[in-house]
């Protein structure tokens, strides 16, 4: 008798002391993840602001592009800011949370060849894995489709510019997760060219897949 009460309260410790160390991991993450947040805006803001002062033609232009890359090269070296998200365990993507959205980046490179927009036929297999993740958590939510390019200049290809072959592309992900059964009345693709570079141009050739969650 006295040695079954002893196990129980033994249970109800255990059970007390993971609860309090389950708090105390999710309020340290939360910290971090708000720390990580804050100092990537920091890094975006003086990136912004080194790129106007080049454009501007505020003091030594080689002294900008040295500092504009610089920053670049933090931005790129930076975790993402956001705790873990339903997409983690995907092989090929990089998700992360931000305050109202998820979003789900692929490579580029992942996704097509070079001047294309006919997805490869193992991206397809990727993207039919988020799209299972967008059914069973995410049904109903808005989903944007953010297409983005390196800044090299279009040559070869029959596209007109780099805006066109992001929306190309961006709108080749939207038919692929729509043939899995993503309601097309909540998706909706945007192009976006060579704007919002990342650190390097492989970087900067990406899908993003984002999830606008409800308040």
């Amino acid at each position: 008798m006295n040695g079954g009460r002893t196990r129980m309260m033994m249970l109800c410790l255990l059970a007390v002391i993971g609860l309090v160390t389950l708090t105390g991991c999710q309020n340290r993450l939360k910290m971090e993840r708000d720390a990580l947040y804050i100092q990537n805006q920091e890094l975006q803001e003086e990136l912004d602001r080194a790129r106007a002062a080049l454009s501007g033609g505020q003091g030594d232009s080689s002294a900008l592009l040295s500092e504009i890359e610089s920053l670049r090269a933090q931005l790129a070296s930076q975790p993402v800011a956001g705790g873990s998200t339903a997409f983690d365990n995907i092989a090929g993507v990089d998700a992360y949370s931000d305050g109202g959205t998820i979003t789900v980046r692929v490579q580029g490179d992942i996704l097509f060849a070079s001047g294309k927009v006919d997805l490869k036929g193992s991206a397809k297999g990727t993207l039919n894995q988020v799209a299972g993740v967008i059914k069973n958590e995410y049904a109903g939510n808005t989903i944007r489709v953010e297409g983005y390019t390196d800044s090299d200049p279009i040559r070869k290809s029959k596209w007109k510019d780099n805006l066109e072959l992001s929306l190309q592309r961006a709108a080749s992900v939207h038919r692929q997760l729509q043939s899995q059964g993503i309601a097309s009345d909540n998706m909706y693709a945007a192009g976006f060219g060579e704007a919002r570079a990342q650190g390097t141009k492989a970087q900067s050739r990406r899908v993003q897949i984002v999830v606008v969650l409800r308040e």
